[in-house]
């Protein structure tokens, strides 16, 4: 899968994120690193999700804390029209171990820019849906073969027009009641909770490869340390100046 270059952060090459796991290893416990491992070891990148336009704070930090106990690496954020906004308190700090792509360009089609460049790196873009109709896929029968981007759209707004239309497929959840959808947070933890065990058990890509563990690695490094991005940042001038 081509990787998409994280927001915000700084471009290493894959020795340099070796690199500096070794040197932040050696600041951290030894349960404090074997936490970080086993984290590790249940990260994805196979399934992301896609919030366009979600600003209701408690939505917004509830949506993040299920992908980040459920294992998910990324998240992308979309602000054409609102500006993304956890709440600290609900979130209960998994905004710090998430890698947040936000796309918030003025003047910009952030949608269709996200959309983009998630389909270049090899996604399947699926859009939620609360409403019948033809092609609709379930969660059982979701095809699997890609990695997938699920495309959810803010509380009663939904998706826009655009998002819609770029969608490769759409997912229709189960409800059985007169209420015509779902919670936003209550969608991302059906999602996720329905599609990552298949993705487990139908592929093995959806493990992280050895050159994303090692960014992933020293992004959750770098959360855990006490200024960490200074100390990256005078590591990687010391590495590149002897170079």
């Amino acid at each position: 899968m081509r990787p998409i270059p994280i927001l915000e952060e700084p471009i290493l090459s894959f020795e340099e994120a070796k690199a500096l796991n070794g040197y932040f290893a050696d600041m951290l416990s030894e349960s404090r690193r074997k936490k970080i491992e086993e984290v590790l070891s249940f990260r994805t990148k196979y399934l992301t999700i896609v919030l366009e336009d979600v600003f209701q704070p408690f939505n917004a930090s509830a949506t993040l804390r299920t992908s980040e106990c459920l294992g998910l690496s990324d998240v992308y954020v979309i602000e054409n029209r609102n500006s993304y906004k956890p709440n600290s308190g609900v979130a209960m700090g998994a905004q710090k171990w998430l890698r947040i792509h936000k796309y918030r360009e003025k003047n910009e089609d952030n949608t269709l820019a996200c959309l983009r460049d998630l389909k270049s790196a090899g996604y399947r873009i699926v859009a939620t849906s609360p409403k019948d109709g033809e092609g609709l896929r379930s969660l059982e029968d979701l095809p699997l073969d890609r990695p997938t981007a699920l495309l959810i759209g803010a509380e009663e707004i939904g998706l826009s027009e655009r998002a819609l239309a770029q969608a490769d497929l759409h997912l229709k959840l189960p409800m059985y009641g007169f209420t015509e959808s779902y919670n936003l947070s209550v969608t991302v933890a059906i999602v996720l909770s329905g599609l990552l065990p298949r993705i487990r058990s139908v592929s093995e890509d959806w493990r992280l490869s050895d050159e994303d563990t090692a960014h992933l690695r020293n992004f959750l490094y770098k959360k855990t340390i006490n200024n960490g991005p200074v100390i990256e940042s005078e590591f990687l001038r010391r590495r590149r100046r002897s170079v």
